[in-house]
């Protein structure tokens, strides 16, 4: 399988993963096991972290590859100026092609969560079930897998959004301030950039483009921040509230749901923002070095 492609199917799946993270709340208040829902989850969320040590060093290599030669060629033919070099121009056109190709994998990944949500919330309630009845990791696992051989059964069910749902969801009026969204929406579209942008920084600053990539943690971490701060307290607020009966389910379905949404237009704008992050990450590179 060809690199790139591999590292497009990895997105999705991380993407996929992180969209499904806030439904296990769901799963927690209808269980009434939240604790549990949130413990369980993590064991899911290894794959995805699996996944994401893949995904890192195997772009990683084809952009330093990609660079490499390109650079050095230009070196040779315009020694004074090998950046604005044509070749080196136009393997920038390419590797930002590449990039972007990459970011599709996260919109793809994240519909794709989106759409298991409500077969997803199910099943995870009736993992959470089976480990309250086995009290083992290891037994849950095993029959999640023979549940995949024998559909309808066990733990793992499939199930769509009836439309009487989807227009309660988009009908119900949301009780609080809709500004999470918003933070929400920047945040996923910084985090899906990140790696992505110190890659692309390191290409415009290829003498220190190790000290780039490394860069990349700034907008990492300044998302990972905005969301902590900005948006998972308010998604904590509203589960409590359901779990004790002080709000309606539908309003944390609601909250999902949007913030669903929000990832999949975050993962959009990250298409924008990826070269204007690069450029700030390479005059923060200048400037550090």
């Amino acid at each position: 399988m060809d690199r790139l492609l591999f590292v497009f199917l990895l997105t999705a799946f991380i993407n996929l993963i992180n969209t499904l993270t806030r439904s296990s709340r769901l799963s927690g208040v209808r269980t009434k096991h939240l604790a549990t829902a949130i413990s369980l989850f993590s064991v899911v969320y290894l794959a995805a972290s699996f996944a994401n040590t893949l995904q890192a060093p195997l772009l990683a290599s084809t952009v330093e590859s990609t660079i490499e030669e390109a650079y050095g060629q230009s070196l040779l033919l315009y020694p004074n100026n090998a950046l604005e070099s044509p070749l080196y121009q136009q393997t920038l056109v390419e590797l930002s092609s590449k990039l972007r190709f990459v970011i599709f994998g996260a919109t793809l990944g994240t519909v794709a969560g989106m759409l298991v949500i409500p077969s997803f919330v199910t099943s995870f309630s009736n993992a959470i079930r089976s480990f309250g009845r086995t009290g083992s990791v290891f037994k849950v696992i095993y029959l999640f897998f023979v549940s995949m051989f024998k559909p309808g059964s066990g733990i793992l069910r499939f199930r769509m959004s009836s439309r009487d749902t989807l227009r309660e969801l988009l009908t119900w009026k949301m009780s609080i301030p809709k500004g999470f969204l918003y933070w929400n929406l920047a945040s996923y579209s910084l985090w899906t950039v990140n790696v992505l942008s110190g890659l692309y920084a390191g290409a415009l600053y290829p003498e220190f483009r190790s000290t780039a990539v490394l860069m990349a943690s700034i907008v990492g971490n300044a998302a990972i921040v905005v969301n902590v701060m900005m948006v998972d307290p308010i998604l904590a607020r509203v589960t409590d509230d359901v779990a004790r009966k002080v709000r309606k389910e539908i309003e944390l379905k609601q909250i999902v749901f949007f913030l669903a949404i929000s990832n999949l237009l975050g993962t959009l704008l990250s298409q924008a923002v990826l070269e204007p992050v690069a450029w700030v990450l390479q005059l923060l590179t200048r400037w550090i070095t």
